[in-house]
Order: structure tokens, then sequence, then C-alpha cells
């Protein structure tokens, strides 16, 4: 039996998940990004906008180092959002060349 780590880890770096394994890296990765937006409400309501911006890149710089991750990202809706499209801004920043 694969633990929850091992899934979590294995799906990060996109390496191939059985169905089953498929389903608990999903349902990581949607709560990993609910996270995000929590934390970007909390942000919103404290006017905190280095904390906000801290969460953003660390939010793009964990996407950029995992592929599998990334995939993820890009299916759900959460991607859509105002903060959302502030992670994907940031993403493509460190995907530049110039980065």
């Amino acid at each position: 039996m694969t633990s929850l780590e091992q899934v979590w880890n294995k799906g990060c770096r996109g390496d191939d998940l059985s169905v089953e394994e498929k389903k608990k890296f999903a349902a990581m990765a949607r709560s990993r990004f609910h996270t995000f937006v929590l934390g970007m409400d909390h942000a919103d309501q404290q006017q905190d906008e280095d904390a906000a911006l801290g969460l953003v890149r660390g939010l793009a710089r964990e996407i950029n180092e995992n592929p599998g991750l990334k995939a993820i990202w890009m299916k759900l809706s959460v991607h859509d959002t105002d903060a959302g499209q502030q992670v994907t801004l940031q993403l493509e920043r460190l995907e530049s060349p110039l980065h």
C-alpha cells in the first residue's frame, strides 16, 4: 500500500499513478489549492499585500517545481480566479528564459 506522502510525491513529480492514486493525488492537490485560496482571503481581509504576495510566489514556485501539480492546477477553475491569475502570472515569470 502506498502512503499518502508517497502518492503526493509521485503525483507532484508527474510519475505514473494508479487510478486510485490519481484520485487521492487530485483530492490532495485540490485541498492544497483550497488552502491557498483561504490564505489569500485572509490576507485580503487583513489588507496584507506582503502576505498575499508571499502566498502567490510560494504557490507559483511549488507549481513550477512540480509538473504533476501544475497539470492539476491547469485543470481546476481556481486558476481562473483573481488570486489564481496572480499565480499564473508569477508562474509565467518563473518559466521565462530571462528569469
